[in-house]
């Protein structure tokens, strides 16, 4: 089975364009956290569900309005970058990501992904809106983010 979804992820990533990356244009400081804070949830949907662990329905309940908000500045960054359907722009590169991460732990045991993804899953038992916050502009601020910042 695992195989099998593997596959399915690989097939589905390659017949994605390589433009669905977030690489367009300058990104707000705001658009920054937005993105780490969707690629922390992407992240640990993928982990939660190879790890069959309650934690990612759990962190989305408790922060659905934090969520909702950060898919909205995405959103909105993607209109501002020029696409006319900003919201299936959003959605492919979200599908992306979730690919990206599905196929890096394709290749590695689930029982190795889950031991690794230990520290996420803790985390987001914990994470509110303030720390899903302070945990998105902490990863947007270090040096591996790679996005031009606007007003440079």
């Amino acid at each position: 089975m695992k195989k099998i979804l593997t596959l399915a992820a690989a097939c589905l990533a390659a017949s994605l364009p390589a433009a669905l990356a977030a690489d367009g244009g300058c990104y707000s400081a705001l658009d920054q956290e937005a993105e780490q804070a969707i690629k922390f949830q992407t992240n640990l949907m993928v982990v939660s569900s190879a790890c069959r662990d309650l934690a990612y329905g759990e962190f989305r309940a408790r922060n659905k309005d934090a969520i909702i908000r950060y898919q909205k500045i995405m959103i909105n960054h993607f209109r501002r970058e020029g696409y006319r359907d900003a919201q299936a722009r959003f959605d492919a590169w979200n599908t992306s990501l979730a690919n990206e991460i599905a196929l890096k732990q394709g290749a590695t045991p689930t029982a190795v992904v889950c031991q690794q993804a230990a520290g996420i899953l803790k985390m987001a038992t914990t994470l509110d809106a303030k720390g899903l916050h302070d945990y998105a502009v902490a990863q947007a601020a270090s040096p591996a983010e790679t996005h031009p910042r606007c007003g440079r």
